[in-house]
C-alpha cells in the first residue's frame, strides 16, 4: 500500500463533506463570515466541536498510517504509535457526544483536509515532529482556550471532558519530542528536516495572526488562541522552541 495516500481515500459516511480548508474559507468570504468567529456563540461552539471531531478522525488515521508506514522502525515507537491510535479513537467518540450534547451530530459541518495534509512525510522523524509536536502541540493550544471558553459560559460537560482530553495530547506531544529526538540521534541533518517540517507546520496553523503569543495579548476573554505555554512544557517543548513559536506567531500578526 502505498505512503501518504490522498485525502479522498479516507472512509467515510455518504453524508459527510469533505472540503479544501482553502475552499471553506473562500464561501465563508462570500458571504461574510470571515473574521466573524464568535466563541461563546452556540453555534459557533457546535461548529468548533464538530471540527475537533473530524480532526481526532484524521489524527487517528494518520497515527495509524505512521504505524503502518514505517514497519522497521522500533518496536516501542510502534507500541506507541498503536496507543495513539487508540487514544485519538477515543478522543473521536468524545467529541462526537460532544456535538451531540451541544444540539448536532456528526457530519452537520464541512471536514476539511488541512491536518492530513500536514502529515505527508515519508521520514517517521518528520512524520512525528509534524503530527505529534506540530499538529498535537496546536490542540494543546486549541483545547486551553475551549476550557476557558467553557469555564466562561459555566459548561462544566465541556470543561472536564477536555481537559481529560489535554492530557492525553500532552502526552503524545511528549512522545513525539522523544521520537523525534531518539530517531535523529547522530544526524543532525536530519533533525534539521524534522525541525523544518514542524516549523511548516506551525506557521501554517498560525491562522494569519489569529493565534498570539499569551504575553501580547491585553485583554485574555477566551476569545484569542494563544501558546499553550506550560501544556507545552509539560510536553517536552524546551524554552527556546516556545520562544520560536511565539516569534512565529508575532510574524503572523504583523502580516
Amino acid at each position: 500500500m502505498q505512503r501518504c495516500i490522498p485525502v479522498d481515500r479516507l472512509a467515510r459516511p455518504d453524508h459527510f463533506v469533505l472540503m479544501r480548508g482553502r475552499k471553506v474559507r473562500e464561501i465563508r468570504e462570500e458571504q461574510g463570515l470571515e473574521g466573524r468567529i464568535l466563541p461563546f456563540d452556540e453555534e459557533a461552539l457546535r461548529a468548533r466541536l464538530h471540527g475537533i471531531f473530524t480532526g481526532e478522525l484524521q489524527a487517528m488515521e494518520a497515527a495509524g498510517r505512521t504505524l503502518f508506514d514505517f514497519p522497521d522502525a522500533p518496536w516501542e515507537f510502534q507500541l506507541d504509535m498503536a496507543r495513539q491510535v487508540w487514544d485519538e479513537a477515543r478522543h473521536g467518540e468524545i467529541f462526537e457526544r460532544l456535538v451531540e450534547y451541544m444540539g448536532g451530530k456528526a457530519g452537520d459541518y464541512v471536514e476539511t483536509e488541512i491536518l492530513w495534509r500536514c502529515t505527508q512525510a515519508e521520514d517517521p522523524a518528520a512524520r512525528v515532529a509534524g503530527i505529534n509536536r506540530g499538529l498535537e502541540g496546536l490542540a494543546c493550544d486549541v483545547f486551553d482556550q475551549l476550557i476557558r471558553i467553557a469555564q466562561r459560559n459555566g459548561d462544566e460537560v465541556i470543561e472536564r471532558a477536555v481537559d481529560y482530553v489535554l492530557a492525553d495530547e500532552i502526552t503524545h506531544v511528549r512522545m513525539g519530542s522523544k521520537w523525534m529526538r531518539k530517531l535523529c540521534e547522530g544526524d543532525p541533518e536530519r533533525l534539521q528536516r524534522a525541525q523544518a517540517f514542524q516549523d511548516g507546520i506551525d506557521e501554517v496553523f498560525n491562522f494569519r495572526g489569529g493565534r498570539r503569543a499569551a504575553e501580547d495579548v491585553q485583554v485574555d476573554d477566551g476569545t484569542m488562541l494563544t501558546i499553550a505555554r506550560e501544556a507545552r512544557m509539560l510536553a517536552g517543548f524546551s524554552e527556546e522552541e516556545i520562544q520560536r513559536l511565539v516569534e512565529s506567531a508575532r510574524k503572523s500578526a504583523a502580516y
